[in-house]
């Protein structure tokens, strides 16, 4: 992967597309129970979002989830992307934006 420290942008040829660093808090939703996260980068196609003891057991790699770039949750209303998870690691879970609704 290429990186070009003064914009924070990462290209990674593999993927064809642009990944932008990013500290953000987010909501990922799944099965009913909303986790609050922080983003690391995202891109046109999808993100990386981490928490401290992610992901929780009950999430697999396929699974549908909704990510709401909103920190605060009392203001989400059903606004966000539908994304499939397609990466689990220590800390960090990979998702592939499915749709946005506002």
């Amino acid at each position: 992967m290429n990186s070009l420290p003064r914009t924070g942008v990462k290209v990674d040829c593999k993927r064809n597309g642009t990944r932008f660093d990013c500290e953000h808090e987010c909501h990922l939703f799944h099965n009913g129970t909303s986790y609050q996260c922080r983003m690391r980068n995202i891109s046109i196609s999808g993100a990386l979002i981490w928490a401290d003891n992610f992901p929780p057991s009950t999430i697999k790699i396929g699974d549908t989830c909704g990510l709401s770039l909103n920190s605060d949750l009392s203001l989400i209303q059903g606004g966000g992307y539908t994304s499939k998870v397609t990466r689990l690691e220590q800390s960090n879970i990979g998702v592939h934006f499915l749709s946005i609704a506002f």
